[in-house]
C-alpha cells in the first residue's frame, strides 16, 4: 500500500531468504504507522482504517508465513519452484508484503529477471509451480494450459474413504454469491462452468484417505468443492468444511476448537507433479516436488 517504509520489508525478506525460515505477521512494519492518504479525507482514509484494522487482527492471530522455497528445476526459459505453505503466489491481503513473486524480485539470482507465474496455487497449497523466465516460455504455456495439455498431479488428504476407490467428478462451479468472499465457489447447475476432477485412492486409515488427484479443468478451488461435493473435504480445509470456521478464522485466527473440527492448520493439498511440453526442448517434461512432512506424517 503506498506510503508503507519498504526498508523493514526488504531486510525482512533478505533475512527470510537467506535462512529460509518462516516469518510471524507481527514481524512485518506496523500498519497502525501509516501515514494519512493524501488530499481529501474519503474512500483512501476509509481505505487505510480498513487494512489498519486487517493487519492488527492478523497480528494478534500471530500468523505465520512460510518462505522457504525449493528450486525444482531451472534453465533459461523456466523456474520450477516448491511452494511452500501459507505462501501466497502474488501480492494479496496478508500476503502483500512476503509472497512468492516477492521473495524472486528481492532474490539477488532472479532480481532482474521478469517472472511470469503462468498458473496459480492457493497460499496453503504447496507443491510444484511454474514461473516462466520469458515472454516466449511464459505464451508457450499459456497456449498448452489452454488447449488442457498440462498435467498437474496432486496428493490431497481427506476426510473419510470415498465408495470407489476411483472416479471422476463432473460438477459446475460458480461463484457463491451469498459468502461475502470473493473467491468461495459453489456447485452451480444454472450459472456454474463446466469443471471434471478424476481421483484415485492411494490409501485409506480409520479417520483419513490419501487421494491422487488430477484436475482437467482449471477452476478456482475446484479440487476443494469437488471432493467436499462427494462428501470428502480436504484436511485443514478452513472454507469447504465448514465457511463458519472461515469467517471466524479471518476475524481472529485459528484457535483449538477450529483445529479439533478441520484436522490441520494448513489445507492437505499438495501439487505434487506437473508435465508439458517444454517451450525450448519441444519434449514432454515432468517435474515434481515431495510431499512436506507435515502431510506426509499425518496419520491416516
Amino acid at each position: 500500500m503506498p506510503g508503507i517504509d519498504e526498508a523493514p520489508v526488504d531486510a525482512l525478506v533478505a533475512d527470510a531468504l537467506i535462512a529460509g525460515k518462516p516469518v510471524t505477521v507481527s514481524e512485518l512494519p506496523a500498519a497502525a504507522s501509516l501515514p494519512p492518504p493524501a488530499g481529501r479525507a474519503g474512500a483512501g482514509q476509509a481505505a487505510a482504517e480498513r487494512f489498519i484494522r486487517r493487519e492488527r487482527r492478523l497480528r494478534a492471530a500471530d500468523f505465520i508465513i512460510d518462505t522457504a522455497f525449493r528450486v525444482v528445476h531451472e534453465d533459461d526459459a523456466l523456474l520450477i519452484l516448491d511452494k511452500p505453505s501459507p505462501l501466497a503466489v502474488h501480492p494479496v491481503g496478508v500476503y502483500a508484503e512476503l509472497n512468492l513473486h516477492t521473495l524472486l524480485k528481492k532474490d539477488p539470482r532472479w532480481a532482474h529477471v521478469s517472472m511470469r507465474f503462468v498458473h496459480r496455487l492457493d497460499a496453503e497449497t504447496s507443491g510444484v509451480i511454474i514461473a516462466a523466465k520469458t515472454a516466449e516460455a511464459a505464451r508457450s504455456l499459456g497456449i498448452q494450459f489452454m488447449n488442457g495439455q498440462v498435467k498437474k498431479t496432486y496428493l490431497a488428504t481427506v476426510f473419510g474413504a470415498p465408495a470407489e476407490p476411483e472416479g471422476e467428478i463432473a460438477l459446475p462451479l460458480g461463484h457463491d454469491e451469498t459468502s461475502g468472499f470473493q473467491t468461495v465457489r459453489i456447485v452451480d447447475f444454472e450459472k456454474g462452468e463446466h469443471a471434471i476432477t478424476r481421483y484415485r485412492t492411494v490409501e485409506s486409515g480409520p479417520r483419513y484417505s490419501r487421494l491422487e488427484v488430477t484436475p482437467l479443468t482449471g477452476r478456482t478451488h475446484q479440487i476443494r468443492v469437488h471432493l467436499a461435493a462427494i462428501g470428502h473435504p480436504i484436511v485443514g480445509d478452513k472454507i469447504y468444511i465448514d465457511l463458519g470456521i472461515f469467517q471466524r478464522y479471518v476475524l481472529s485466527g485459528i484457535d483449538a476448537g477450529m483445529l479439533e473440527r478441520i484436522g490441520l492448520p494448513r489445507l492437505a493439498l499438495h501439487a505434487s507433479a506437473i508435465e508439458f511440453t517444454h517451450p525450448l526442448l519441444r519434449k514432454l517434461v515432468r517435474y515434481e516436488a515431495p510431499m512436506p512432512p507435515a502431510l506426509a506424517g499425518l496419520p491416516l
